[in-house]
């Protein structure tokens, strides 16, 4: 019995690092995607502080999702590691 419940932490681990990666993906894909519409809009603007506004927003806006993703990679990465440890130390505690 402890090693199928061993074997489905373990594997739930690993799926819940999956989830974090698929979402840091999606969320660095939206940022780039946004931040290519943002540029191309700062690149048709006359010069002067339009362009510049909007070329730092694109930026912080684009570095804040990159922190988010980090965040959210590293939330799950470190739930997916907690559940497979538990995993593990239960398997090898009997």
């Amino acid at each position: 019995m402890q090693a199928i419940l061993s074997a489905l932490l373990v594997g739930t681990g690993l799926l819940a690092a999956g989830v974090g990666i698929a979402i840091a993906q999606q969320v660095v894909r939206t940022t780039l995607r946004a931040q290519q519409r943002l540029s191309t809009l700062s690149t048709t603007v006359v010069e002067g502080w339009d362009a510049w506004f909007i070329g730092g927003f694109s930026g912080v806006t684009a570095g804040f999702s990159w922190l988010y993703a980090v965040g959210v990679f590293a939330l799950w990465a470190t739930a997916g590691l907690g559940l497979m440890g538990l995993g593990i130390r239960l398997i090898t505690r009997f």
